[in-house]
């Protein structure tokens, strides 16, 4: 049986639960392969492998790299697997997380001017290495200055033009590309359907893509059928996932709802 789910985050990033809880739940649902893929660190990759066999999952060390295709002006996000090594996945990760970091700082300066009490000590103790605005909203909420996380905070405020609305330089996306490959790892091309960059798929396989996310919560049927051209054009694998970020994400999808496709194999059978 293979029910893969190939796009998990743990509380390392932006997602709200820990890696055994999150674990706990994928055994449940019947899951046999998995890889967490948090943002822009392999921090407790291996051990996640690790921990994954002590139930019974197959996992693989994963990163989804945030970046950006400056050709055409979109967001770009990477996903990597089964790497060997860290050391280019680290050197563009750990500068993009220092400059999401001093980001959040920011914005946290900005709504204690606004009048909201957020003292920057006690939002780091809901975040790991980085704090990300998903942990200042969820402080907001647990001190009852919110009352979602995702209500009118969200949206006056760090959306649609508000005082905390803005954002950090990404890394080019081939770049990224180049990183997990030279890594020794996979690189695939998250959700093209939700960000909207099918335009940067030829330039991302001249620089080694390896494969595209065909399962995700926001791919429609149009997007699945787009993604199947481009890897018969191309001659990539497919992969799936339920993005997965705890209460940390506005639609709640389950571990195991969007498994990849069965050519995602070759990423736990090695080239």
């Amino acid at each position: 049986m293979y029910l893969a789910d190939l796009h998990v985050h743990s509380s390392v990033s932006d997602c709200s639960t820990d890696a055994e809880s999150i674990l706990k739940e994928a055994k449940d649902a019947g899951v046999t392969h998995l890889a967490f893929t948090d943002h822009d660190t392999t921090e407790l990759a291996r051990e996640h492998v690790e921990l994954a066999a002590q139930y019974g999952i197959c996992a693989v060390p994963g990163v989804e790299m945030s970046a950006y295709d400056y050709k055409k002006d979109r967001k770009v996000h990477i996903l990597g697997y089964a790497y060997t090594k860290t050391k280019y996945i680290e050197q563009i990760g750990s500068e993009t997380l220092k400059k999401r970091n001093e980001n959040c700082l920011k914005q946290i300066g900005i709504l204690n001017e606004l009048g909201y009490h957020v003292p920057v000590e006690e939002v780091k103790k809901l975040a790991g290495k980085c704090i990300y605005k998903q942990h200042i909203l969820d402080y907001l909420v647990k001190t009852g200055q919110s009352r979602t996380l995702f209500g009118d905070i969200y949206k006056d405020v760090f959306k649609n033009g508000g005082p905390c609305d803005f954002d950090i330089q990404y890394p080019d996306a081939e770049d990224c590309v180049r990183a997990i490959k030279a890594d020794g790892g996979f690189a695939v091309l998250a959700h093209p359907g939700q960000l909207g960059n099918y335009c940067a798929i030829h330039r991302l396989a001249k620089a080694g893509l390896d494969g595209i996310e065909f399962n995700h919560p926001s791919h429609t049927a149009s997007d699945k059928k787009r993604v199947e051209e481009f890897v018969r054009s191309y001659s990539l694998f497919m992969t799936g996932g339920s993005d997965f970020h705890g209460r940390y994400e506005k639609t709640l999808s389950s571990l195991g709802q969007y498994p990849a496709p069965d050519s995602s194999r070759v990423i736990f059978e090695g080239r």
